[in-house]
């Protein structure tokens, strides 16, 4: 018997927690995507697993505060604001907004510091680290969501759950993954964990979700890690940053 696909609305991994309501026996709320209404699991091809996690970007209109913990001393508190065209995130001392489009395809990133006019990201700062974090240009861009030829290489089970492994590559020269699996789960679509790979094919990053809360109707990861992995020291963390969600903006 085939189990058909339920689209949960989720933003990628860092806003998803389809899984983590499912988990707690409490339901996420739906909104499926037209071209998927009726297909398999088993149906679905590699690039139609990603359209699935770019769709979830479009789905909210809503504040939340944050913060990224970095160690014992950095704290570095921000504003991550959801519409249905762009995701925006905020933060002060300096001023600086870092905005992804969301209205077409490619997911382009602007920035605007001490207030002045969002200007693209050249491509050449894609694997800045933001403000002494793990978290880079890249990784907030997700831009490895559009990469094309998707293949997915496998199943697995992640936290009892089960989930497709997803391979990209990076076809042009700029940022610093040449590769990245990422981890999606089958029941609610939500991205789970991710690993990115230089072009040795050593892994530098990981990402992976820790725990997921309701705000009011809306589920949001709350807790995320990304660690920075030495790729030449047999996969050794060298840095951790904790990504939360605090509360929403009323």
């Amino acid at each position: 018997m085939k189990k058909f696909f339920t689209v949960s609305t989720f933003v990628a991994m860092i806003f998803s927690s389809a899984a983590v309501a499912q988990e707690r026996g409490e339901a996420a709320p739906t909104s499926p995507p037209p071209s998927f209404a009726g297909k398999s699991i088993d149906e679905l091809s590699a690039d139609e697993v990603l359209k699935l996690v770019r769709y979830s970007y479009t789905l909210y209109d809503r504040d939340f505060t944050g913060v990224l913990r970095m160690g014992l001393t950095t704290k570095v508190p921000f504003i991550m604001s959801l519409k249905p065209e762009s995701i925006r995130f905020i933060f002060n001392d300096p001023a600086q907004v870092i905005l992804l489009d969301t209205k077409n395809s490619s997911f382009a990133l602007y920035e605007g510091i001490g207030g002045a006019e969002l200007k693209g990201v050249n491509a050449s700062k894609f694997d800045d680290q933001i403000r002494g974090t793990d978290v880079t240009y890249d990784d907030l861009s997700m831009r490895f969501l559009y990469w094309p030829n998707a293949k997915i290489v496998r199943t697995d089970k992640v936290k009892g759950r089960d989930s497709w492994i997803v391979r990209v590559r990076n076809p042009a020269t700029s940022g610093a993954y040449a590769t990245v699996d990422v981890w999606i789960d089958k029941a609610s679509g939500g991205m789970i964990k991710m690993i990115g790979y230089n072009r040795e094919g050593r892994p530098i990053r990981r990402f992976e979700v820790l725990h997921g809360k309701k705000f009011g109707d809306v589920w949001m990861v709350d807790e995320m890690r990304i660690e920075t992995v030495s790729p030449t020291a047999g996969g050794h963390v060298t840095s951790s940053t904790r990504m939360s969600i605090k509360s929403a903006v009323d």
